[in-house]
């Protein structure tokens, strides 16, 4: 068996595991990231098919567009990218119609007064009144209710319910108001979302070409096979290549794991963990994270974290459906919570004279043929005549589990720091409060740089980092890589028109 030395080794290729080789490669490390796709990006990429740029997980959507961690942290890297920012807050699909909203403001047109006022009620509390420790916990479909009655304001309610289910692949009951207002709060202060000009493959390209540029090794097909550690301390991965079968042993005292906590626990002990796998856990067992230690609910009791589950589905019309280039949320729907037209910002997406749709929602239940039946209802529902004449579907998507998602549910988010010293997570389960979706995969790696910077100070314990008794909760420890919001004024445009910046790198 072959043995080679590095400064770092990165599992997974995904958004996570690219960004930190970029800023490890950055730090002169000498780095290998390993693959088992034949590609890059993970849920951070597309394929082309019949001509379409079909998205493998994100929407070509970045939530926090050209001001968000993600471009903050592309541009302290260097690396190419251009963000179509948003030209409205957003629309909504009601009452058998589509109002387009430029600002909060404009949901007076389909809310009507009495569910405006609750509405600016509900933001008042959000926004302008301390949450009291009390409510913390609580899941916000119960805090919403201890403030309006959401049988008589059920736009209102509908509003937050797909922002959530569009946003986060979760329920309101899967998420707590300290969780649920910090990301509004968020989603408001940086602005707009902005679609990635060339779609999720473009951005990932440009990462993958820099770190390659850099003198990154990127073994793609590879398979991890084992976590190595000696005396809880990491000393390398063994490895085994998918083509010929070849096992070699790496050896570095830091590596970092894009795969999730399930899958890098399993690593750990020498063990491969298949989707079946992931899927039946998630029922039948606690999660476990890499420290061996169930997750705290409030009060004291140990739970399963939800996993977040959604479908997809790409759609290629004659004509365009959404006149803007933000979000269609659709509060009149069964399943779908949100769409967005990304050929509105990029038609190279598509063929020429071609529009590309993608839909979401999450999945109510574990048969996959109904939501896909009740995706279809809602978008013949929605469109109509127009969507039976001028629309094909292209393609529809399940994702649970892990893989191809890495994540958990927003505001139940493990730790980057593992009981292993030198081994440290990233991706979408590791991102802090506050962040979603790919802009929390950034901040994840700000904050494995962060512990970096603070083994390096000397100010954590330990060469690689401090047992788990002894070490600040990541959220608890300042954080230097954070990206800043835009000043406050910027964050009040929302109330009455989307931002529509644009920035390239």
């Amino acid at each position: 068996m072959q043995e080679q030395t590095y400064d770092a080794i990165i599992i997974g290729a995904g958004l996570g595991g690219l960004l930190s080789a970029a800023q490890l490669l950055q730090r002169g490390k000498r780095v290998i990231v390993l693959e088992r796709l034949p590609h890059c990006g993970g849920r951070f990429t597309a394929k082309t098919f019949q001509g379409v740029q079909v998205s493998t997980g994100a929407v070509h959507m970045v939530p926090f567009g050209s001001s968000g961690v993600l471009a903050s942290m592309l541009s302290r890297l260097r690396i190419p990218h251009h963000f179509f920012d948003a030209d409205v807050f957003a629309s909504f699909h009601v009452h058998g119609k589509q109002y387009r909203s430029r600002g909060l403001l404009a949901t007076f047109k389909f809310l009507g007064p009495r569910q405006f006022f609750w509405f600016t009620r509900v933001g008042y509390l959000m926004f302008l009144r301390r949450l009291p420790s009390s409510e913390r916990d609580l899941p916000f479909d119960a805090w919403l209710a201890r403030h309006i009655d959401v049988k008589r304001n059920r736009e209102l309610t509908a509003f937050f319910e797909r922002i959530t289910r569009f946003a986060l692949s979760l329920e309101l009951s899967q998420i707590t108001a300290a969780e649920a207002i910090h990301t509004t709060k968020n989603m408001l202060r940086y602005g707009a979302p902005g679609i990635v000009q060339g779609g999720c493959a473009a951005l990932t390209g440009e990462l993958e070409r820099r770190i390659l540029e850099q003198g990154a090794e990127l073994r793609l097909r590879n398979d991890v096979m084992e976590i190595l550690s000696t005396d809880d301390h990491v000393t390398g991965v063994r490895v085994r290549d998918k083509v010929n079968g070849e096992e070699t042993t790496l050896h570095a005292s830091l590596v970092i794991s894009d795969i999730g906590p399930r899958a890098t626990n399993a690593l750990l002990n020498n063990q491969q963990i298949t989707q079946a796998q992931v899927l039946k856990q998630r029922d039948a067992a606690p999660l476990v994270d890499v420290l061996g230690a169930t997750f705290d609910r409030p009060h004291g009791e140990k739970e399963t974290p939800v996993v977040a589950q959604g479908l997809k589905v790409h759609i290629l019309s004659d004509v365009p459906l959404i006149p803007h280039k933000g979000i269609m949320y659709c509060l009149d729907t069964r399943r779908i919570a949100g769409m967005v037209q990304p050929t509105n910002c990029d038609p190279r997406l598509a063929p020429p004279g071609k529009h590309l749709l993608i839909s979401h929602q999450v999945m109510q239940s574990d048969n996959i043929e109904e939501e896909k039946a009740l995706a279809l209802a809602d978008l013949q529902m929605m469109f109509g005549e127009t969507f039976e004449k001028h629309c094909r579907v292209l393609t529809m998507s399940a994702y649970r589990g892990e893989w191809p998602v890495n994540r958990i549910a927003q505001g139940d988010d493990v730790a980057t720091m593992t009981a292993v010293q030198g081994l440290y997570l990233v991706g979408d389960a590791v991102k802090p409060e506050g962040y979603l979706m790919v802009e929390g995969v950034a901040q994840s790696v700000n904050q494995l740089l962060d512990l970096l910077d603070a083994i390096e100070q000397g100010e954590v314990d330990g060469p690689l980092g401090a047992p788990r008794s002894s070490r600040l909760k990541t959220n608890q420890r300042p954080m230097r890589h954070v990206t800043p919001p835009p000043p406050r004024y910027k964050s009040l445009r929302w109330l009455w028109e989307a931002p529509g910046n644009s920035r390239t790198s």
